[in-house]
């Protein structure tokens, strides 16, 4: 009898482990990257070093493009000036006044095989920027460009952009000042917008 009531202990014990180790499990899936992104407009003056940055990238170009066209193109900026240039025609660029990174995704008109998939495809490499930036533990925000015209003419401008690459958003990355506020990628799950097979 006392063998029975151990083993049946035994067995709850062992059940309510590995369902913790199953809530862990998946707890640990959605606390990364995307998950713990962090949206920040104003940054601390920490640089971001270079081998980080060039990871970023790297993601950025992992990102799926359309027929492998690969037509997005990346710009890369850690200069305050040209931060404050890129204000200009932008209005809600505050986060540009503090970055210390940002990047312009831009696509090549030139060397799209597909154009009327350029715009998704900055928007992919955008996404995988801010995971890989959330990955490395910076916060960031991003902000629109495209298809603002004043926009595009402005940030084209401060950066010399030839007028066949088209810039579509751009992204502030970096450590959040002290006193910022910092706040993370919240759950929005919402079950009334998923459909499965039909509408």
């Amino acid at each position: 009898m006392v063998k029975k009531i151990y083993s049946v202990l035994l067995f709850i014990i062992l059940s309510c482990s590995q369902s913790k180790d199953i809530i862990k499990a998946e707890e640990s899936k959605q606390s990364d990257g995307i998950f713990d992104r962090k949206t920040a407009r104003t940054f601390s003056p920490d640089r971001v070093a270079q081998e980080q940055i060039e990871l970023i990238i790297k993601a950025a170009f992992a990102s799926p493009t359309g027929g492998n066209q690969r037509s997005c193109e990346f710009i890369v900026v850690t200069d305050r000036n040209v931060m404050l240039n890129l204000k200009k025609g932008n209005p809600y660029s505050q986060a540009l006044d503090t970055a210390p990174l940002t990047i312009v995704v831009a696509v090549n008109t030139k060397t799209a095989i597909y154009p009327e998939l350029l715009t998704l495809e900055a928007g992919i490499a955008a996404q995988s920027i801010l995971a890989q930036a959330s990955k490395l533990g910076f916060s960031s925000v991003p902000m629109s460009i495209a298809p603002q015209r004043n926009r595009i003419q402005g940030v084209s401008e401060a950066l010399n952009i030839p007028s066949e690459v088209i810039p579509q958003v751009m992204i502030c990355i970096g450590q959040p000042a002290i006193d910022a506020v910092s706040s993370a990628s919240t759950n929005y799950y919402d079950k009334n917008k998923v459909h499965y097979n039909k509408y």
